[in-house]
C-alpha cells in the first residue's frame, strides 16, 4: 500500500480556517494518487518523495507565479543517509481568489505539475538548479496534461489547460 507523499500540515492547518476551502484536501490526495498511477512511482521513489505544501502571501519568492518549489537537505554524517526535501509554495493571492470559478482545477494543475517537478529530481530527469528552466516547465505543462488527461470532465479543466498553453507556448 502506498503512503501519501505529503504530510501537508500547513495547507490542512489553512484549509480548516476557511470552510470554502474545506474539500481542497481531497484534490492534494487525488493529486497524489493519481501521480502514483500515472508515473508509476516505485515504493523507493515514493519514499524519496518528501515535501510539505505552503500557502504564502505574495512576496519575493513569488515572481507572478502560482507556485514555486524550495529545496532543502536533511544533512547526515553518512551520505547514503542525505536525504532532499521540498517545498511547494502556492501563491495565496493569485491562487485562492474567492472571484475565481475554476479553483478547484486551478489548485488541480498546479499541485500536479509542481509534484510531477518532484518526480523528475527524483529520478534525475531534471536538475533543481538547473540555468534554464523554461524548456522544463514546457514539458512539465505537456507532462500535466497527459497526467490529467482523464479529469477532463470536471467543468473548468479545459479552460485550465488552454490557460497554461498559452503560457507555455
Amino acid at each position: 500500500m502506498a503512503r501519501i507523499l505529503s504530510k501537508g500540515t500547513e495547507i490542512n492547518s489553512f484549509l480548516r480556517k476557511s470552510c470554502y476551502f474545506c474539500d481542497l484536501e481531497n484534490i492534494l490526495y487525488l493529486c497524489e494518487l493519481n501521480l502514483i498511477e500515472k508515473f508509476k512511482l516505485s515504493e523507493r521513489e515514493i519514499n524519496r518523495l518528501i515535501y510539505n505544501v505552503y500557502v504564502l502571501k505574495s512576496s519575493k519568492i513569488f515572481k507572478n507565479e502560482f507556485a514555486t518549489i524550495l529545496k532543502g537537505e536533511l544533512l547526515h554524517d553518512l551520505p547514503s543517509r542525505r536525504k532532499d526535501f521540498y517545498f511547494i509554495c502556492l501563491n495565496k493571492s493569485k491562487i485562492f481568489n474567492r472571484k475565481n470559478p475554476f479553483l478547484k482545477e486551478l489548485l488541480f494543475y498546479i499541485l500536479t505539475h509542481e509534484l510531477i517537478h518532484l518526480v523528475r529530481f527524483i529520478r534525475y530527469e531534471s536538475n533543481f538548479y538547473l540555468k534554464y528552466k523554461w524548456e522544463e516547465e514546457k514539458i512539465v505543462h505537456q507532462l500535466t496534461k497527459i497526467a490529467l488527461k482523464d479529469f477532463t470532465f470536471l467543468p473548468y479543466m479545459r479552460k485550465v489547460f488552454r490557460y497554461f498553453d498559452r503560457i507555455y507556448s
